[in-house]
């Protein structure tokens, strides 16, 4: 297998296109779908600081509410604008687990979120 390293020019004028996965929510109706996004560094960044208090330790209420942030985060119509808004998280953790789980299993996936890293941003 041939190596090739990657230089500067080559990383930063490639990896711009996010990765974009349509979830259907046959529940709603046939052919519906939720358009989930992978999250940039730096959106990753923001939403693993919502978990954290001033004092390093976890903010339980935020820890709680860990998939619906993660699905405010993640899903965006196709031209890149979130769908829910931050106030919405209270509502989408009242909607069904299942739907919710599709949702949120793509989201973890397309921003290279592992268990681990999971565990790491809610403090267990």
């Amino acid at each position: 297998m041939s190596r090739l390293v990657v230089d500067r020019g080559a990383f930063l004028a490639g990896l711009s296109d996010r990765p974009k996965e349509d979830v259907p929510i046959p529940e709603l109706q046939a052919g519906a779908v939720i358009p989930v996004w992978g999250m940039t560094a730096r959106e990753r960044t923001a939403f693993e600081k919502q978990f954290a208090g001033k004092n390093g330790q976890t903010i339980d209420a935020r820890v709680q509410e860990f998939r619906e942030r993660l699905v405010v985060a993640c899903c965006k119509d196709d031209n890149g604008q979130a769908i829910f808004l931050p106030e919405d998280v209270q509502a989408i953790g009242a909607k069904r687990a299942d739907v919710l789980e599709r949702i949120v299993n793509v989201a973890q996936r397309l921003s290279g979120f592992t268990k681990e890293d999971i565990e790491a941003t809610v403090g267990n």
